[in-house]
């Protein structure tokens, strides 16, 4: 019953590998948000990558480390 419930969770997954430079969009801490309230912040850069699932964003004049289950990757809009 838990791989049947892996596979099913999984499943919606995508391999994604963060790079130096590129821009991610990071969701806000845990609050529970209002109608109208944005769910995502940014887009910032990354500067960093570590080996144990976290990168380190620049957030202004704040360089900060974030869980990689914290950020979305941000593609730019097309046009």
């Amino acid at each position: 019953m838990l791989n049947k419930s892996n596979l099913r969770e999984n499943k919606a997954r995508f391999d994604f590998d963060y790079l130096v430079g590129q821009k991610v969009l990071l969701e806000q801490d845990g609050k529970k948000l209002r109608k109208g309230q944005v769910k995502y912040l940014g887009p910032y850069i990354i500067t960093s990558v570590h080996t144990n699932g976290t990168i380190r964003i620049q957030r202004g004049s704040i360089s900060e480390r974030v869980n990689i289950r914290r950020v979305t990757p941000y593609f730019e809009p097309d046009g």
